[in-house]
C-alpha cells in the first residue's frame, strides 16, 4: 500500500510543478486576449522613407506561433488529455512580433 501512496504523492508533486510552469490556474479575461499588450499596431509616419512592405508601416507582424492570439495550447498537456493555453513563447502573449525587414521603425 506504501508503494501506490508513494506514487500518488510523487503524480501530485509533479503535476503542482507542472502547474506552477503554465500558471492556467489564473484565468484570462476574455477582453484581454485579443488585445496586444506591447507592440503597437498603429501605422507610423515614414515622412519621405520607403515604407516597409512586409509590416505596412506598423513596424509589426502577427506572431506566426500563435497566429496573433498571444496563447496557444501546449501540446505535452495535450497530450496527456489536458487542454491548456498558454503565454505565447514566440511574442510573449502580445501577438505580435518586431518586424525583422525594418526592425520595427516601419520604413527600410
Amino acid at each position: 500500500m506504501q508503494i501506490r501512496a508513494s506514487a500518488i504523492n510523487d503524480l501530485q508533486r509533479s503535476k503542482s510543478s507542472l502547474e506552477a510552469l503554465f500558471c492556467y490556474d489564473k484565468a484570462v479575461p476574455e477582453e484581454n486576449i485579443g488585445k496586444p499588450a506591447g507592440l503597437d499596431l498603429e501605422k507610423k509616419e515614414v515622412g519621405k522613407n520607403p515604407p516597409c512592405v512586409r509590416c505596412e508601416t506598423k513596424g509589426a507582424v502577427l506572431c506566426a506561433t500563435c497566429a496573433g492570439s498571444g496563447l496557444y495550447v501546449d501540446s505535452i498537456m495535450e497530450s496527456q488529455g489536458i487542454i491548456v493555453k498558454v503565454r505565447c513563447l514566440g511574442c510573449g502573449g502580445t501577438g505580435s512580433i518586431m518586424c525583422s525587414t525594418c526592425g520595427g521603425r516601419g520604413h527600410t
